[in-house]
């Protein structure tokens, strides 16, 4: 999957359009960010709520609606939970979209400042960064 994002060129008004790579391709896409892991996530839930459905009416002697009560409400608590903390952890993290894209701006601004800086300027604050 191809994604396009917008920067804002240090020219006011100009916006670049830049294309980033499939992220596929270059083989670092976490566990969970494809549609092969996302159908491997959602099938193996199912299957874990129908074998906790039919493992409660065998081993625990349950009837049905009790078992399927017990499942639903463990399911759907534990998959919200487990929803709700990841979002606090990525905002604890500041691992939200736009923390990163202001910080792929800040990043690409710096980036350009220095190309067009002049070489002796360069070398300047390089000495300077050198005595600190």
């Amino acid at each position: 999957m191809t994604t396009t994002r917008r920067l804002e060129s240090p020219r006011v008004g100009k916006t670049t359009r830049t294309r980033a790579t499939p992220a596929d391709d270059e083989g670092d896409v976490p566990f969970g960010y494809t549609r092969a892991d996302v159908m491997l996530i959602g099938t193996g839930v199912t299957g874990a709520g129908f074998a906790a459905y039919y493992g409660l009416q065998s081993f625990a002697g349950m009837d049905s609606t009790k078992a399927g009560n017990a499942v639903q409400l463990t399911f759907v608590l534990g998959l919200t939970l487990a929803w709700v903390g990841s979002y606090v952890m990525r905002v604890f993290n500041k691992d939200m979209t736009y923390a990163k894209q202001l910080k792929d701006y800040e990043n690409a601004v710096m980036q350009k400042r220095l190309e067009e800086m002049p070489a002796s300027e360069l070398e300047k604050m390089m000495d300077e960064l050198d005595e600190k």
